[in-house]
């Protein structure tokens, strides 16, 4: 069952908004991810080659991003079957900083309880208008920030 959450875009796109917005050239991401050739970021950004997994770290420090969003990105889109097993073995434990800076909160607000709230339908709707409202919001942030890239 493949876990989706970091399938909606690809990397390459991912590579050319972060690099528009944080003004990154090329040549930067080229020189911190150790590449003699002056194409391959190039290449990333269009497609023709993918990042690797072993330099997904180092460019999610330079492009600003939380290194288990990318690194599963890279994992999932170059090899959806590693990316598969690695998430039926540690799903749970594979989780962005804004992952686990909302579980503190809840945790804080429950005050020490645990509670079954995905069990609870009057949180589960309660969230759900506001989850989608969010998605909305970062899908037109994310098309609008593509359409800026295609100009």
């Amino acid at each position: 069952m493949r876990d989706h959450r970091f399938t909606a875009l690809p990397v390459k796109d991912i590579l050319k908004i972060r690099m528009k917005d944080l003004h990154l050239k090329n040549a930067d991401m080229r020189s911190a991810l150790d590449y003699v050739k002056p194409n391959v970021i190039a290449m990333m950004r269009m497609g023709t080659m993918r990042l690797p997994a072993n330099k997904a770290l180092i460019a999610a420090d330079l492009l600003k991003l939380d290194p288990v969003f990318l690194l599963s990105k890279v994992i999932a889109e170059n090899d959806p079957a590693l990316w598969d097993a690695i998430s039926a073995v540690m799903g749970e434990y594979l989780m962005t900083k804004n992952e686990v800076a909302l579980i503190n909160m809840v945790r804080q607000r429950l005050d020490g309880h645990d509670v079954d709230l995905a069990g609870s339908p009057v949180f589960v709707e309660a969230i759900a208008q506001e989850l989608q409202a969010t998605l909305d919001r970062e899908n037109a942030l994310t098309q609008a920030a593509l359409n800026r890239i295609d100009k």
